[in-house]
């Protein structure tokens, strides 16, 4: 009689060669008849592989025109997972096309086979069912306790390290340069001056590290960088216990500019082309974007007409950027009027830092306080003096507070240590913004524009704008105003400033 000979294991960590040398042996004494190519050895590791192989098992036994031997070691090496392909197996053995052989069980199933057989082999169907679906609720236990514990299930995207303490310890940490990589995407994307192919160029450029635009995304869109874990195949968000690498309010800003490209983002014919003003100018009469086009080796802009059609007009690059030159001139500030402006910068600096002291030690105590809730519930349910149900509540509320807190001791310490960096940088932007923007490339043109303006509108004859906070206050200061009427006895800062500029 021909035999197919079928060993297999759950993990790539077995051997089927045990299995394998069982069943040659028992072939050899029963005198089945087998070839190479009647030999079946696989894991279930590799689940798909698995399935494909079992499949032409049960096509080949279906094509068979003489009876044939299927001998597996055991009966759950047969069954285990494969509970749908049971009533295909069970009618080829009643038509007399298989007989079921399993050497360990000491059973051969036949279309005569009596019911004692029939039972006992039923009874190990059962018993292999019940080991799988143990298996199944062991692997949920230990995935459920591994979130509940703020640990990760997979490995730790690029800017952490996965390092291994013992044969039974992992645990994930920052690997230093990656993390200030991630760190840089997320600041320079948060800006809206760069496309991912720009950030793709700029890190490569800058930071000497290749990457695709389909991993910058993932980079821009994942969530363990802010302390949260994903468990995809339960579609749940977790708090994990690793140190962040991103502020929670720039992944969320990245967020908001991620879903503003995507809603008004680079389309349409001349997406690909390096127009300086994208996305930056509506039209002064609709509100709708100015969209760039080229023509005869020139960059024009004219309002998409969405919204109805104005008698629209267009206008040159050239004539926008001689425009941009004249708003940015406005913020012309001497250099004694800059170092006056800084020695004030520097007293409200000290008075933040006195507020922020005060702020952080508050945060610290409401800190403090809500680790001991947490150790005082840990015990009153180790001791039975709370439910499962309410001491899980309890605990996911206690880490949404204290994970506000630490973002909140983040934002402050951020604030302390750049506020005054962040000062000097705006007053030395307003002295040399002009000729910085004339000499800029295409990304830094347009951080300088978003940095600096805001309501960006053409209207057909004049380009108007308003200036951002603090540069509105910057904007025709002289001497006599800066030491009268905003540093005098009634201190009134001037009003915002909008830009009016005709052709």
């Amino acid at each position: 009689m021909k035999a197919i000979l079928l060993a297999r294991v759950s993990t790539d960590e077995q051997d089927t060669q045990p299995q394998l040398l069982k069943l040659k042996e028992y072939a050899d004494r029963q005198n089945l008849q087998y070839t190479e190519a009647d030999i079946f050895d696989f894991d279930e590791s590799a689940y798909k592989e698995t399935r494909q192989k079992f499949e032409e098992i049960i096509e080949r036994l279906k094509k068979q025109k003489e009876t044939v031997a299927l001998c597996c070691d055991k009966i759950d090496r047969l069954i285990r997972n494969y509970v749908k392909h049971l009533p295909i197996i069970d009618e080829l053995r009643k038509s007399g096309k298989v007989e079921l052989h399993f050497p360990s069980d000491n059973i051969i199933l036949t279309d005569k086979s009596p019911a004692s057989d029939l039972f006992r082999f039923n009874m190990g169907v059962a018993l292999a069912q019940y080991y799988s679906d143990s298996i199944s609720d062991n692997v949920k236990r230990a995935i459920y306790k591994r979130i509940k514990s703020g640990q990760i299930l997979s490995k730790a995207p690029y800017g952490y390290k996965n390092i291994t303490l013992d044969e039974d310890n992992k645990t994930v940490v920052v690997d230093a340069y990656p993390a200030q990589v991630v760190l840089k995407l997320f600041e320079w994307y948060s800006t809206g001056a760069y496309s991912m192919s720009q950030l793709v160029t700029k890190v490569e450029k800058e930071l000497n590290v290749k990457m695709g635009k389909s991993e910058v995304g993932r980079i821009l869109e994942d969530k363990f960088y802010i302390g949260i874990e994903t468990y995809k195949k339960g579609n749940l968000d977790y708090p994990h216990i690793y140190e962040k690498i991103v502020p929670e309010y720039l992944f969320n800003k990245v967020q908001d500019v991620k879903a503003g490209r995507l809603i008004n983002g680079n389309q349409g014919k001349f997406a690909g082309k390096p127009f300086y003003y994208r996305n930056l100018i509506k039209c002064g009469i609709c509100g709708y974007s100015m969209s760039p086009e080229e023509q005869k080796g020139k960059n024009y802009y004219c309002c998409t007409e969405y919204g109805g059609k104005h008698g629209a007009k267009y206008v040159t690059e050239d004539v926008l950027t001689q425009e941009f030159v004249k708003a940015f001139t406005q913020l012309s500030l001497s250099e004694e009027t800059a170092k006056k402006i800084m020695q004030e910068l520097k007293k409200t600096n000290e008075d933040n830092l006195a507020m922020s002291q005060d702020m952080i030690d508050h945060l610290r105590t409401e800190q403090g306080k809500l680790r001991q809730r947490k150790s005082k519930l840990y015990d009153d349910y180790a001791d039975a003096g709370i439910t499962r149900d309410f001491y899980e509540e309890k605990l996911k509320q206690y880490d949404t507070e204290l994970t506000r807190i630490e973002d909140k001791l983040s934002a402050v310490d951020n604030v302390d240590k750049d506020f005054y960096i962040t000062a000097g940088y705006i007053i030395q932007l307003a002295q040399h913004s002009a000729e910085l923007f004339e000499r800029s490339e295409d990304e830094e043109r347009k951080l300088l524009i978003k940095t600096v303006l805001t309501n960006v509108t053409w209207d057909g004859e004049k380009l108007s704008y308003d200036y951002n906070i603090p540069f509105n206050l910057l904007v025709d200061l002289d001497e006599r105003s800066i030491m009268g009427s905003w540093w005098g006895s009634n201190p009134r800062p001037p009003l915002p400033q909008s830009g009016a500029l005709t052709n």
